[in-house]
């Protein structure tokens, strides 16, 4: 038996006791006597997570309830910098590009309601004061929450498309590019360089539900510190912002009949 095959066969024969013990107890088990790594275990865990099917409609409120966090955390952000509470000032060129980010969040949000998403809730919590004091921890937490939005959006994809909402997954696809470009921002703005540093978005979430978790275990939802409640301090202003509804003809993936 070459490599290749003792590989497969390795990996083979571990799938098939993961499903006949039960993924997530067999995964927390075996992990804690050192049998399996934590790559694997990870694994399970996500297919477990991925064993009930979402809904459309919570996919919807929680994107939506991530955006109205965009725009009530960047006004917050604008009105600390307009105050002079940052050590190190933030440049007037990214407060204007924060303006612009603030709007395009609220643009996304009036897609979502339209498209039928409840806020879950309009009341946020920023843990760390640093976010409002030090711009390097903002412009690097921008990016997290950047990097995990667009991967939400990736994870919705296998919802819209089982439950053919093909309109749905060409709008998110559209505003999640437009996520990518804060990213960019809030990385170039932390002093990365390149700051375009990916060449694809990572897939860290396997459900939405999982991205809605991260957003409580980092206490943004539910949590304590600092409240922010949207839309947050100050007027949105889309002075600069053009295309504000995802425009064009959705994929058409219906089967013509035969014959």
């Amino acid at each position: 038996m070459n490599k290749s095959e003792k590989v497969s066969n390795a990996q083979l024969s571990r799938r098939n006791f993961l499903h006949g013990s039960g993924v997530v107890g067999a995964g927390l088990l075996l992990s804690q006597i050192g049998l399996l790594s934590s790559e694997v275990v990870e694994a399970a865990n996500h297919m477990s997570a991925e064993a009930e099917p979402e809904r459309v409609q919570d996919i919807l409120d929680i994107l939506a309830t991530n955006e109205a966090f965009g725009v009530t955390l960047v006004g917050t952000v604008l009105d600390s910098a307009k105050n002079g509470t940052y050590t190190t000032p933030i440049p007037e060129k990214v407060q204007k590009a924060l303006t612009g980010v603030r709007a395009q969040e609220q643009f996304h949000l009036d897609f979502l309601k339209r498209a039928g998403a409840r806020l879950r809730t309009d009341t946020f919590y920023l843990a760390d004061p640093n976010i409002l004091l030090d711009p390097h921890t903002l412009f690097t937490d921008l990016v997290e929450l950047e990097d995990a939005a667009i991967a939400a959006v990736m994870a919705s994809f296998k919802t819209f498309a089982r439950e053919r909402r093909f309109d749905l997954l060409k709008q998110n696809f559209q505003f999640a590019a437009e996520e990518a470009e804060h990213r960019l921002l809030a990385n170039h703005a932390r002093g990365a360089r390149p700051a375009n540093d990916q060449a694809f978005a990572p897939a860290i979430f396997p459900t939405v539900a999982q991205f809605y978790k991260k957003l409580k275990h980092k206490g943004i939802i539910e949590g304590s510190g600092k409240k922010i409640v949207y839309p947050g301090p100050g007027e949105i202003d889309s002075t600069n912002v053009i295309y504000r509804t995802p425009a064009g003809p959705a994929v058409d993936c219906t089967p013509k009949p035969k014959g």
